[in-house]
């Protein structure tokens, strides 16, 4: 069943990469003229990764519960950590020429700000975590 699904898989993208190759180069040949075909075409490409994307995951998580179990754990502690930066530590002030410049409101500050904190967050327990695996063998 893996080998043959992994044979359609290959002729599907080699299929898709013949399609591209050949339009690439009736584009560089013919200029601009073929630009809405292109586009088109990227659109298609656009519209099938966005399929794969969502579809694989289902069928991942119906496929192997527990291990889907444990990918939407790992989905809530990101959300957790969001709302940890969102509503104890980002503030939505905003004061200077450059808010206004960019257009800035409250809104986009606030999650601004808690996208940076989450990200602060992240870095840190990153290098904790080498930290603790550089002693936790020094022990072993």
């Amino acid at each position: 069943m893996k080998d043959k699904t992994a044979i359609i898989l290959r002729i599907f993208l080699a299929v898709l990469l013949v399609i591209s190759a050949v339009l690439f180069v009736i584009f560089y040949t013919q200029g601009e003229s073929f630009t809405d075909t292109v586009m088109v075409w990227a659109y298609i490409l656009l519209a099938i990764t966005v399929v794969i994307t969502i579809a694989f995951p289902i069928f991942f998580f119906i496929n192997n519960p527990k291990k889907g179990l444990t990918a939407i754990i790992g989905l809530a502690g990101f959300a957790l950590l969001y709302a940890i930066a969102h509503f104890t530590m980002a503030s939505g002030s905003i004061v200077g020429d450059v808010y206004e410049k960019f257009e800035i409101n409250e809104v986009t500050s606030l999650f601004i700000g808690s996208i940076l904190y989450m990200t602060y967050i992240l870095g840190g327990l990153a290098i904790l975590s080498i930290f603790y695996a550089g002693i936790s063998s020094l022990f072993k």
